[in-house]
Protein backbone atom coordinates (compact mmCIF):
# COMPACT_ATOMS: atom_id res chain seq x y z
CA UNK A 1 0.00 0.00 0.00
CA UNK A 2 1.96 2.69 -1.13
CA UNK A 3 2.44 6.25 -0.53
CA UNK A 4 4.52 9.03 -1.29
CA UNK A 5 4.57 12.57 -1.85
CA UNK A 6 7.08 14.55 -4.85
CA UNK A 7 7.46 17.33 -6.90
CA UNK A 8 5.83 17.29 -10.32
CA UNK A 9 8.99 18.94 -11.75
CA UNK A 10 10.55 15.94 -10.87
CA UNK A 11 8.05 13.37 -11.93
CA UNK A 12 7.01 14.70 -15.13
CA UNK A 13 10.14 14.08 -17.17
CA UNK A 14 11.07 10.56 -16.03
CA UNK A 15 7.28 9.53 -16.30
CA UNK A 16 7.47 11.13 -20.19
CA UNK A 17 10.16 9.22 -21.01
CA UNK A 18 8.83 5.70 -19.38
CA UNK A 19 5.22 6.25 -20.95
CA UNK A 20 7.03 6.93 -24.41
CA UNK A 21 7.88 2.75 -24.88
CA UNK A 22 4.28 2.06 -24.41
CA UNK A 23 2.68 0.45 -27.32
CA UNK A 24 -0.38 2.47 -27.93
CA UNK A 25 -2.48 -0.58 -28.83
CA UNK A 26 -1.50 -3.32 -26.26
CA UNK A 27 -2.39 -6.85 -26.37
CA UNK A 28 -2.17 -7.11 -23.00
CA UNK A 29 -4.01 -4.75 -20.68
CA UNK A 30 -0.83 -4.80 -18.10
CA UNK A 31 1.01 -3.21 -21.19
CA UNK A 32 -0.57 -0.14 -20.85
CA UNK A 33 0.19 0.44 -17.15
CA UNK A 34 3.10 1.98 -15.46
CA UNK A 35 4.74 0.25 -12.40
CA UNK A 36 5.50 2.43 -9.47
CA UNK A 37 8.04 0.90 -7.33
CA UNK A 38 8.43 2.73 -3.99
CA UNK A 39 11.00 2.51 -1.83
CA UNK A 40 12.29 4.10 1.30
CA UNK A 41 15.70 5.55 -0.91
CA UNK A 42 13.74 5.62 -4.65
CA UNK A 43 11.29 6.01 -6.71
CA UNK A 44 11.59 3.70 -10.10
CA UNK A 45 9.05 4.12 -12.50
CA UNK A 46 8.78 1.21 -15.53
CA UNK A 47 6.77 0.69 -18.57
CA UNK A 48 7.87 -2.22 -20.90
CA UNK A 49 6.13 -3.46 -23.93
CA UNK A 50 7.90 -6.86 -23.37
CA UNK A 51 10.51 -6.14 -26.10
CA UNK A 52 11.89 -3.20 -24.54
CA UNK A 53 11.82 -1.63 -20.93
CA UNK A 54 12.68 1.68 -19.47
CA UNK A 55 13.06 2.12 -15.99
CA UNK A 56 13.37 5.58 -14.34
CA UNK A 57 14.50 6.06 -11.14
CA UNK A 58 14.07 9.29 -9.12
CA UNK A 59 16.39 9.66 -6.06
CA UNK A 60 14.07 10.14 -2.66
CA UNK A 61 16.87 12.48 -0.97
CA UNK A 62 15.57 15.19 -3.67
CA UNK A 63 13.65 18.26 -2.19
CA UNK A 64 10.20 17.59 -1.48
CA UNK A 65 10.18 13.45 -2.03
CA UNK A 66 8.78 12.08 1.00
CA UNK A 67 8.08 8.66 1.68
CA UNK A 68 5.40 7.63 3.95
CA UNK A 69 4.94 3.80 3.02
CA UNK A 70 6.71 1.40 0.72
CA UNK A 71 5.13 -0.66 -2.36
CA UNK A 72 4.31 -1.57 -5.72
CA UNK A 73 1.93 -1.00 -8.01
CA UNK A 74 1.00 -0.82 -11.53
CA UNK A 75 -1.24 2.38 -13.31
CA UNK A 76 -2.53 3.60 -16.48
CA UNK A 77 0.50 5.28 -17.85
CA UNK A 78 -1.01 7.40 -20.71
CA UNK A 79 -3.68 8.47 -18.43
CA UNK A 80 -1.53 9.23 -15.33
CA UNK A 81 0.98 11.51 -17.48
CA UNK A 82 -1.83 12.93 -19.19
CA UNK A 83 -2.85 14.38 -15.78
CA UNK A 84 0.51 15.02 -14.30
CA UNK A 85 0.99 16.87 -17.32
CA UNK A 86 -2.05 19.63 -17.11
CA UNK A 87 -1.42 20.62 -13.36
CA UNK A 88 0.69 23.60 -12.28
CA UNK A 89 3.97 23.73 -13.03
CA UNK A 90 4.84 24.02 -8.98
CA UNK A 91 2.17 21.43 -8.10
CA UNK A 92 3.36 19.24 -5.10
CA UNK A 93 1.66 15.56 -5.71
CA UNK A 94 0.42 12.97 -3.56
CA UNK A 95 -0.13 9.30 -4.38
CA UNK A 96 -1.88 7.05 -1.80
CA UNK A 97 -2.43 3.36 -2.84
CA UNK A 98 -6.32 1.97 -1.15
CA UNK A 99 -7.85 -1.37 -1.67
CA UNK A 100 -8.86 -0.94 -5.37
CA UNK A 101 -7.06 2.40 -6.66
CA UNK A 102 -4.52 4.41 -6.47
CA UNK A 103 -5.52 8.03 -5.77
CA UNK A 104 -3.77 11.03 -6.84
CA UNK A 105 -4.19 14.43 -5.14
CA UNK A 106 -2.61 18.03 -5.69
CA UNK A 107 -4.09 21.21 -4.60
CA UNK A 108 -7.60 20.96 -5.35
CA UNK A 109 -7.14 18.45 -7.50
CA UNK A 110 -7.96 14.69 -7.06
CA UNK A 111 -8.04 11.63 -8.93
CA UNK A 112 -8.95 7.71 -8.93
CA UNK A 113 -6.83 5.03 -10.67
CA UNK A 114 -7.68 1.87 -11.29
CA UNK A 115 -4.56 -0.57 -10.62
CA UNK A 116 -3.52 -4.08 -12.00
CA UNK A 117 -1.64 -6.89 -9.86
CA UNK A 118 1.99 -5.23 -9.88
CA UNK A 119 3.29 -9.20 -9.86
CA UNK A 120 1.53 -8.86 -13.42
CA UNK A 121 3.80 -6.66 -14.64
CA UNK A 122 6.23 -7.97 -17.19
CA UNK A 123 9.71 -9.02 -15.91
CA UNK A 124 12.49 -8.76 -18.44
CA UNK A 125 14.97 -11.02 -17.96
CA UNK A 126 18.51 -10.85 -18.73
CA UNK A 127 21.07 -13.27 -19.03
CA UNK A 128 24.09 -12.13 -17.12
CA UNK A 129 26.80 -14.55 -18.87
CA UNK A 130 29.01 -12.81 -21.53
CA UNK A 131 28.31 -8.94 -20.56
CA UNK A 132 30.57 -6.63 -22.36
CA UNK A 133 30.69 -2.85 -21.38
CA UNK A 134 31.35 0.06 -23.28
CA UNK A 135 31.20 3.58 -21.97
CA UNK A 136 31.22 6.60 -24.32
CA UNK A 137 29.60 10.03 -24.32
CA UNK A 138 25.82 10.11 -24.69
CA UNK A 139 25.51 13.09 -27.48
CA UNK A 140 28.47 11.02 -29.82
CA UNK A 141 26.41 7.75 -29.28
CA UNK A 142 22.80 10.16 -30.20
CA UNK A 143 25.18 11.36 -33.46
CA UNK A 144 25.84 8.14 -34.55
CA UNK A 145 22.45 6.52 -33.74
CA UNK A 146 21.27 9.62 -35.97
CA UNK A 147 23.13 8.90 -38.77
CA UNK A 148 22.47 5.27 -39.85
CA UNK A 149 19.33 4.06 -38.08
CA UNK A 150 16.95 6.06 -40.88
CA UNK A 151 18.57 3.06 -43.04
CA UNK A 152 16.76 0.23 -41.33
CA UNK A 153 14.32 -2.04 -43.15
CA UNK A 154 10.84 -2.08 -41.35
CA UNK A 155 9.01 -5.09 -41.71
CA UNK A 156 11.45 -6.64 -43.60
CA UNK A 157 11.11 -10.58 -44.18
CA UNK A 158 14.90 -10.60 -43.23
CA UNK A 159 14.22 -10.25 -39.92
CA UNK A 160 18.02 -8.92 -39.17
CA UNK A 161 17.07 -5.59 -41.71
CA UNK A 162 14.51 -4.51 -39.48
CA UNK A 163 17.22 -3.56 -36.43
CA UNK A 164 20.80 -2.20 -36.00
CA UNK A 165 24.22 -4.09 -36.09
CA UNK A 166 26.15 -2.79 -33.14
CA UNK A 167 29.95 -4.01 -33.36
CA UNK A 168 32.48 -3.79 -31.13
CA UNK A 169 35.65 -4.82 -32.10
CA UNK A 170 38.84 -3.54 -29.41
CA UNK A 171 38.63 0.20 -29.22
CA UNK A 172 35.94 0.80 -31.79
CA UNK A 173 32.09 0.41 -31.52
CA UNK A 174 30.54 0.34 -34.93
CA UNK A 175 27.01 0.89 -35.87
CA UNK A 176 25.64 -0.83 -39.15
CA UNK A 177 22.21 0.14 -40.54
CA UNK A 178 20.77 -1.63 -44.00
CA UNK A 179 17.13 -2.70 -46.02
CA UNK A 180 18.73 -4.39 -48.31
CA UNK A 181 18.93 -0.96 -51.37
CA UNK A 182 21.34 1.42 -48.69
CA UNK A 183 23.30 0.84 -46.37
CA UNK A 184 24.46 3.64 -43.22
CA UNK A 185 27.51 2.91 -41.08
CA UNK A 186 29.45 5.32 -38.48
CA UNK A 187 31.95 4.40 -35.90
CA UNK A 188 33.52 5.62 -32.39
CA UNK A 189 36.97 5.00 -31.39
CA UNK A 190 36.28 4.53 -28.15
CA UNK A 191 39.33 5.97 -25.26
CA UNK A 192 40.41 3.15 -23.82
CA UNK A 193 41.11 -0.55 -25.53
CA UNK A 194 39.18 -3.34 -24.33
CA UNK A 195 39.81 -7.27 -25.31
CA UNK A 196 35.97 -7.18 -26.42
CA UNK A 197 34.73 -8.58 -29.71
CA UNK A 198 30.59 -8.78 -30.20
CA UNK A 199 28.41 -8.48 -32.68
CA UNK A 200 24.46 -7.72 -31.51
CA UNK A 201 21.82 -7.04 -33.50
CA UNK A 202 19.53 -4.28 -31.80
CA UNK A 203 15.78 -3.76 -33.06
CA UNK A 204 14.30 -1.85 -34.60
CA UNK A 205 12.06 -0.74 -31.64
CA UNK A 206 14.58 -0.62 -29.33
CA UNK A 207 17.05 1.78 -31.62
CA UNK A 208 14.21 4.13 -32.19
CA UNK A 209 13.41 4.01 -28.11
CA UNK A 210 17.07 4.62 -27.50
CA UNK A 211 17.58 7.59 -29.54
CA UNK A 212 14.68 9.15 -27.99
CA UNK A 213 15.88 8.84 -24.27
CA UNK A 214 19.62 10.75 -26.01
CA UNK A 215 20.47 14.45 -26.27
CA UNK A 216 23.06 16.44 -26.91
CA UNK A 217 23.59 17.31 -22.93
CA UNK A 218 22.96 13.40 -21.70
CA UNK A 219 26.38 12.80 -20.01
CA UNK A 220 28.28 9.61 -20.50
CA UNK A 221 26.41 6.41 -21.74
CA UNK A 222 27.22 2.82 -20.39
CA UNK A 223 25.79 0.21 -22.94
CA UNK A 224 25.78 -3.54 -21.43
CA UNK A 225 25.50 -6.33 -23.69
CA UNK A 226 24.81 -10.07 -22.94
CA UNK A 227 23.58 -12.82 -25.05
CA UNK A 228 19.91 -12.15 -25.09
CA UNK A 229 19.74 -8.37 -24.45
CA UNK A 230 20.94 -4.65 -24.62
CA UNK A 231 21.10 -2.24 -21.56
CA UNK A 232 22.26 1.13 -21.36
CA UNK A 233 22.38 3.18 -18.53
CA UNK A 234 22.15 7.60 -18.63
CA UNK A 235 21.57 9.83 -15.98
CA UNK A 236 18.85 8.31 -14.24
CA UNK A 237 17.55 6.45 -16.90
CA UNK A 238 18.33 2.30 -17.51
CA UNK A 239 17.01 1.02 -20.76
CA UNK A 240 16.45 -2.63 -21.73
CA UNK A 241 15.99 -4.16 -25.39
CA UNK A 242 15.75 -7.48 -26.46
CA UNK A 243 18.16 -8.64 -29.10
CA UNK A 244 17.20 -10.10 -32.79
CA UNK A 245 18.46 -13.83 -32.83
CA UNK A 246 20.72 -14.19 -35.54
CA UNK A 247 23.49 -13.16 -37.49
CA UNK A 248 24.40 -10.29 -39.26
CA UNK A 249 25.13 -10.77 -43.10
CA UNK A 250 28.98 -9.25 -43.92
CA UNK A 251 28.45 -5.36 -44.72
CA UNK A 252 31.99 -5.35 -46.25
CA UNK A 253 30.82 -6.99 -49.18
CA UNK A 254 28.25 -4.13 -49.83
CA UNK A 255 30.11 -1.05 -49.52
CA UNK A 256 32.14 -0.69 -53.08
CA UNK A 257 35.54 0.02 -52.99
CA UNK A 258 38.01 2.02 -55.53
CA UNK A 259 35.23 3.58 -57.23
CA UNK A 260 37.03 5.11 -60.67
CA UNK A 261 34.44 8.13 -61.25
CA UNK A 262 34.89 10.53 -57.86
CA UNK A 263 32.71 13.91 -57.79
CA UNK A 264 32.72 16.29 -54.82
CA UNK A 265 30.29 18.94 -54.15
CA UNK A 266 28.59 20.90 -51.39
CA UNK A 267 26.80 18.41 -49.60
CA UNK A 268 23.55 21.08 -48.63
CA UNK A 269 23.14 22.18 -52.08
CA UNK A 270 23.15 18.51 -53.98
CA UNK A 271 20.55 18.20 -50.93
CA UNK A 272 18.53 20.88 -51.85
CA UNK A 273 18.48 20.52 -55.40
CA UNK A 274 17.35 16.48 -54.80
CA UNK A 275 14.71 18.11 -52.81
CA UNK A 276 13.30 20.19 -55.20
CA UNK A 277 13.92 17.93 -58.38
CA UNK A 278 12.28 14.98 -56.54
CA UNK A 279 8.66 16.86 -56.28
CA UNK A 280 8.40 15.43 -60.00
CA UNK A 281 9.52 12.00 -59.24
CA UNK A 282 7.01 8.97 -59.82
CA UNK A 283 5.04 8.95 -56.34
CA UNK A 284 5.86 5.17 -56.36
CA UNK A 285 8.96 4.76 -57.64
CA UNK A 286 11.11 8.28 -56.82
CA UNK A 287 13.46 7.85 -59.18
CA UNK A 288 15.57 10.33 -60.64
CA UNK A 289 19.03 10.62 -62.94
CA UNK A 290 22.19 11.69 -62.43
CA UNK A 291 24.36 12.85 -65.57
CA UNK A 292 27.77 13.29 -64.52
CA UNK A 293 30.15 14.97 -66.78
CA UNK A 294 33.10 17.80 -66.56
CA UNK A 295 32.14 19.78 -63.32
CA UNK A 296 28.70 19.11 -64.02
CA UNK A 297 25.84 17.24 -62.37
CA UNK A 298 22.75 16.85 -64.23
CA UNK A 299 19.72 16.03 -62.13
CA UNK A 300 16.12 14.97 -64.01
CA UNK A 301 12.82 13.56 -63.12
CA UNK A 302 9.67 13.26 -64.47
CA UNK A 303 6.43 11.34 -63.73
CA UNK A 304 3.38 9.46 -65.95
CA UNK A 305 1.64 12.62 -65.89
CA UNK A 306 4.78 13.78 -67.98
CA UNK A 307 6.30 16.52 -65.85
CA UNK A 308 9.92 17.05 -64.80
CA UNK A 309 12.28 18.89 -63.05
CA UNK A 310 15.62 19.52 -64.32
CA UNK A 311 18.79 21.27 -62.27
CA UNK A 312 22.23 21.41 -62.94
CA UNK A 313 24.47 21.18 -59.93
CA UNK A 314 28.66 22.53 -60.48
CA UNK A 315 30.40 19.70 -58.94
CA UNK A 316 34.35 18.87 -59.01
CA UNK A 317 35.13 15.75 -61.56
CA UNK A 318 37.16 15.68 -64.11
CA UNK A 319 36.55 11.87 -65.28
CA UNK A 320 34.66 9.80 -67.93
CA UNK A 321 30.87 10.78 -68.44
CA UNK A 322 28.10 8.31 -66.93
CA UNK A 323 24.49 8.46 -66.22
CA UNK A 324 23.14 6.50 -63.20
CA UNK A 325 19.29 6.47 -61.70
CA UNK A 326 18.74 6.01 -57.63
CA UNK A 327 15.74 6.30 -55.31
CA UNK A 328 16.35 10.11 -54.94
CA UNK A 329 14.62 9.99 -51.33
CA UNK A 330 17.98 7.96 -50.40
CA UNK A 331 20.15 10.19 -51.31
CA UNK A 332 18.28 12.92 -49.61
CA UNK A 333 18.47 11.17 -46.21
CA UNK A 334 22.12 10.10 -46.33
CA UNK A 335 22.78 13.80 -47.26
CA UNK A 336 20.33 15.21 -44.33
CA UNK A 337 22.25 13.10 -41.62
CA UNK A 338 26.05 14.30 -42.84
CA UNK A 339 27.10 17.44 -40.77
CA UNK A 340 30.03 18.32 -43.38
CA UNK A 341 29.77 21.33 -46.10
CA UNK A 342 30.81 19.01 -48.39
CA UNK A 343 29.99 15.57 -50.18
CA UNK A 344 31.81 12.97 -51.51
CA UNK A 345 30.39 10.44 -54.20
CA UNK A 346 32.31 7.61 -55.33
CA UNK A 347 30.69 5.61 -58.61
CA UNK A 348 32.07 2.65 -61.04
CA UNK A 349 29.42 1.78 -63.54
CA UNK A 350 25.54 2.56 -63.88
CA UNK A 351 24.67 -0.66 -62.51
CA UNK A 352 26.86 -0.16 -59.36
CA UNK A 353 26.10 1.27 -55.66
CA UNK A 354 27.12 4.64 -54.74
CA UNK A 355 29.45 5.24 -52.08
CA UNK A 356 29.12 8.71 -49.85
CA UNK A 357 31.16 9.96 -47.66
CA UNK A 358 31.65 13.01 -45.56
CA UNK A 359 35.25 14.17 -45.94
CA UNK A 360 35.28 15.73 -42.09
CA UNK A 361 33.86 12.47 -40.90
CA UNK A 362 35.64 9.30 -42.93
CA UNK A 363 33.91 7.28 -39.77
CA UNK A 364 30.47 7.65 -41.87
CA UNK A 365 29.85 5.77 -44.78
CA UNK A 366 26.38 5.93 -46.91
CA UNK A 367 25.82 3.15 -49.75
CA UNK A 368 22.86 3.62 -52.19
CA UNK A 369 22.24 0.54 -54.81
CA UNK A 370 21.25 2.34 -58.09
CA UNK A 371 17.42 1.86 -60.12
CA UNK A 372 16.84 1.49 -63.67
CA UNK A 373 15.47 4.29 -65.21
Amino acid sequence: MLEFSLNRQDFLEPLSKVVGVLEKRQTLPILAHVLLNVRRDQLVITGSDQEVQLEAQIDATMDGFEVLEEGLSAVPGRKLLDIVRHLPPESVLHFKQTEQHVVLRSGAFESQFSTLPAEDFPRFEVNDESISQVDLPGSDFKAMLSKTMFAMAHQDVRYFFNGMLLELNGDLIRLVATNGQRLATAQYALSSSADISSRPVVPRKGILELAKLLDDSAGDIAVLISENALEARVGCFRFMTKLIDGDYPDYNKAIPAGGDKVFECGRKQFRDALIRTSVMSNEVYKNIKLSLSSDRLMLFTNNPLLEQAEELVEVDYSGEDIEIGFNVNFLIEALSVMDGERVQVELSGETSPCLMVDPEDQGARFVVSPMII
